[in-house]
């Protein structure tokens, strides 16, 4: 399908889910990630001129904002926010490898998320209604339900199970049609999304036994104040490069983000997402799949040459 043809068919089927109701918010082509700044690198300008907002709080479903927002040729992806939509997704994941010279992921011995969902159901003698379903590119497949009346669920990550994640207040799921490099989210059963089992509900609130040994998960920090001036100025160098240099730019800048993930000053998903904000302002949807390849090459190469850290003060690095 060719790009112009991507974006008509994302266009419309942004619109189709706005009518809906839900709320949506574009991503950056072929990935998951919102189309938007982080709270570290927030410069508090235009809408942000009185704090941080969230992508969350900027979806919409107005139907006209929305056509406005997926009409400049761009195949934005389609983010859903469950929580102001009324809604709760769940996400039954296949088992995945671990990445070279990485620990094994939890859960990679278990069954996937489908098989885990339906054992839940039967262990705790509750049906599994048909509900709206998408088949995902990883080969999993997600279940929208709404939210019971006064409930206020947040997303949660391997808490029902170790293949199953949640999307709720906070988190996003990806809309039937949005595309990635390994495939499309496909719409399987348009069945109304059913409301969600109260043993499900329960599932995804209650605490974690004491005794599981299972690894922590690691949380996404903010960077502190020397690593965001960073990240914010290689991410300018790269948002502002005219065409020429800008494979040789991007590479250098992800190499020397790559440094401090290397040395513990930056998650990598981090600079990863804000390494790919800088290149969607380039508007080239064509070299995307390039862009995101030098990305996560330079970002790994950077990694295995740690910045050193200068122990002389916190916050520094030699």
């Amino acid at each position: 399908m060719s790009s112009s043809a991507q974006s008509a068919a994302l266009r419309a089927a942004a619109m189709e889910i706005a009518g809906r109701g839900w709320t949506v918010f574009p991503c950056r082509p072929g990935t998951k990630a919102a189309l938007w700044h982080k709270a570290a690198l927030c410069r508090g300008r235009g809408v942000c001129a009185g704090g941080h907002v969230t992508p969350e709080s900027l979806a919409t479903f107005d139907v006209d904002r929305v056509a406005a927002r997926w009409s400049d040729g761009v195949p934005y992806n389609i983010a859903v926010f469950p929580g102001p939509s009324g809604l709760f997704i769940l996400d039954c994941d296949v088992p995945k490898p671990p990445r070279p010279g990485q620990p094994a992921a939890r859960g990679e011995h278990d069954p996937d998320g489908w098989f885990q969902l339906q054992a839940l159901a039967a262990g705790r003698g509750g049906p599994l209604p048909d509900t709206f379903t998408l088949a995902t590119p990883s080969g999993g497949r997600q279940l929208w339900f709404t939210a019971p009346p006064g409930t206020r669920l947040r997303g949660t990550v391997k808490h029902v199970a170790t293949n199953i994640d949640t999307r709720g207040w906070g988190t996003y799921g990806l809309a039937p049609g949005s595309v990635l490099p390994n495939g499309a989210y496909e719409l399987i059963d348009d069945t109304d999304p059913a409301e969600l089992p109260g043993w499900l509900v329960q599932a995804n609130v209650e605490r974690s036994p004491t005794a599981d040994s299972g690894a922590a998960e690691k949380p996404l920090t903010a960077p502190d104040a020397y690593t965001a001036r960073a990240v914010r100025a290689e991410c300018d160098r790269v948002a502002t490069e005219p065409p020429g240099r800008r494979n040789k730019v991007l590479s250098t800048a992800a190499y020397a983000l790559g440094q401090l993930v290397g040395a513990e000053l930056l998650d990598r998903e981090h600079a990863r997402a804000e390494l790919e904000t800088a290149v969607a302002a380039w508007n080239s949807p064509g070299s995307w799949a390039k862009d995101t390849g030098v990305i996560a090459t330079s970002l790994a190469a950077g990694e295995g040459n740690p910045r050193r850290i200068n122990r002389r003060g916190p916050g520094r690095a030699a």
